[in-house]
């Protein structure tokens, strides 16, 4: 037994050390996290301004947002024109899903349908490439530009005016 006594009061005077080091390097690890929440909330508004600042390439920061001349070009020679066109009712019922009740909500809703419209239409994904490769634009330009043209296109439709993109969201 003094074998075995001994073997234990070895294996609980290092294993309760290692225990105590472990969870104050644990905290540490936390305390870390939790100084890295501002920097996320920078970021986030970073993140903000850095999309604004794309979008501005092909529809300047004017509200409502219109395409520039770039925009239009792309709009021309990417063909995103006849694939809104040709999948605008699907587009306008996902659309209407939503459920969505202002005009800037609803834009919103636009733009971000026509961002992921690979997922709602899979049978565009080589048109928009081709169409992206020929307007020398990126995918996402196209779809922001298609995303544009919807929103002129089915606004009204939605029940809103472009001009009330300008009032204070409710």
């Amino acid at each position: 037994m003094d074998l075995f006594n001994i073997i234990n009061a070895i294996i609980v005077s290092v294993g309760i050390p290692t225990i105590i080091i472990g969870l104050i390097y644990i905290g540490r690890k936390l305390q870390v996290l939790d100084d890295l929440e501002p920097i996320r909330k920078n970021f986030a508004v970073i993140e903000s301004r850095v999309s604004d600042l794309w979008q501005d390439r092909v529809a300047p920061a004017h509200s409502p947002r219109q395409l520039n001349e770039r925009g239009e070009l792309i709009l021309k020679k990417s063909n995103i024109k006849e694939i809104v066109d040709d999948k605008r009712e699907i587009l306008l019922k996902i659309i209407r899903e939503e459920g969505v009740t202002n005009p800037y909500d609803t834009e919103e809703t636009i733009l971000s349908v026509m961002a992921n419209l690979s997922d709602h239409c899979p049978d565009i994904i080589a048109k928009l490439k081709t169409g992206a490769f020929n307007s020398g634009a990126s995918i996402d330009d196209v779809l922001l530009v298609g995303g544009i043209y919807l929103r002129n296109l089915i606004f009204l439709e939605l029940g809103f005016k472009i001009e009330e993109l300008d009032k204070p969201r409710p």
